[in-house]
């Protein structure tokens, strides 16, 4: 593959030390008194206190009243998974109904107490991972339970927090970029699981694999397959024709097609499998190339890529800076698709019916 570079039992442990280093856009855990990471499990809710070092567990029914009784000014975090989904007749494990999780958001609002939710997908390796390297003490390196990753979640917002967290929803209304998003995501598995089986041949979707080898030969792309994942996030094929998609009339731009349809942030649960072939099959190796020829800082592992966690200062700005140029690769090759779709005549595939917006906080 071709690389392309730049130039309520309570007990108590070690207490955590405050780091204004880890001021982030989401939040800045030293304008917080008590950083407290929760997670479920067993009909219980465990909770860890990263300033003072205390944690214990409750039941469910319990937890509301807990959290609203803490000193105004904390910061309270919880993976998405428990505090951020509700309850309805396909997840009757949710311990919460949806008004009584709006009547929560809105009570510690009201008490001064910020709720932030953490994307599950980074809880259990990423952050008890980054805690258990730098805080054996606390964590161990192979404890997988609920107490641990309430103890990662509140240690590792408070001293590195460099995974986005989000805000609670406003409302439990699907919002319309998120459902475009979604379709999108539908038909784009749709067209690579097809064309996967032949090779990419354009057996099954003869016009989006034309686009895409039209525009892998404008360069500056690792190889078609990388190209047609994008391609089929951006268009369709219907009947002979190509097929633009839109929302409320229009292509989206290009950070709207990023946050909403790649799902290129933290919050990447059900990316698709134009993000996978995109982020774990062509990034990683791309990162790794970038990395060492770029910056002379190694990111394998043996015939594996050292985990994100451990990464030290250099690496990880070294791997910051692949990112950012893999982005801007992705993005170039999004827009000359846009563009030699049209070139093509390529129609409208409206795919938002949602009148309006719901507000949501994400």
């Amino acid at each position: 593959m071709t690389m392309f570079l730049p130039g309520m039992e309570e007990s108590f442990a070690t207490t955590a030390v405050v780091c204004n280093s880890a001021a982030r856009t989401w939040c800045d855990p030293s304008q917080h008194c008590e950083v407290v990471g929760l997670d479920f499990g067993c009909n219980s809710v465990h909770y860890y206190m990263a300033r003072c070092g205390r944690q214990g567990k409750m039941r469910f029914s319990e937890l509301p009243g807990w959290l609203r009784r803490l000193e105004t000014g904390s910061l309270v975090v919880c993976e998405a998974a428990h505090l951020g989904v509700p309850q309805t007749e396909l997840s009757l494990a949710q311990p919460y109904k949806a008004d009584d999780l709006l009547d929560l958001y809105s009570g510690l609002r009201s008490r001064g107490v910020t709720l932030k939710l953490a994307p599950h997908a980074h809880t259990g390796k990423r952050m008890r991972l980054w805690v258990a390297h730098r805080c054996p003490d606390i964590v161990s390196g192979s404890e997988k339970s609920d107490a641990a990753d309430a103890i990662a979640l509140a240690i590792y917002v408070d001293r590195c927090n460099d995974i986005a967290l989000a805000n609670p929803y406003r409302s439990f209304n699907n919002a319309a970029k998120r459902e475009f998003g979604r379709k999108v995501r539908q038909l784009s598995n749709r067209i690579l699981n097809a064309e996967r089986t032949d090779e990419y041949k354009g057996k099954f979707y003869p016009l989006v694999v034309s686009l895409a080898r039209k525009v892998r030969r404008l360069g500056n792309t690792p190889d078609l397959k990388f190209v047609l994942s994008i391609a089929s996030t951006v268009v369709s094929e219907e009947q002979g024709r190509l097929l633009l998609f839109t929302h409320r009339g229009h292509v989206p731009g290009r950070w709207f097609w990023l946050r909403n349809v790649l799902r290129m942030s933290a919050w990447h649960h059900r990316g698709g499998i134009a993000r996978s072939n995109l982020m774990w099959h062509r990034f990683r190796p791309f990162s790794a190339s970038y990395a060492m020829r770029g910056f002379g800082v190694n990111l394998k592992n043996g015939n594996g890529y050292k985990d994100f966690a451990l990464h030290t200062d250099s690496e990880k700005a070294a791997r910051t800076a692949a990112m950012k140029f893999y982005r801007e690769m992705i993005l170039q090759c999004r827009d000359r698709c846009i563009a030699k779709a049209l070139e093509m005549g390529a129609g409208r595939m409206e795919l938002t019916d949602t009148p309006q917006e719901a507000d949501h906080g994400r």
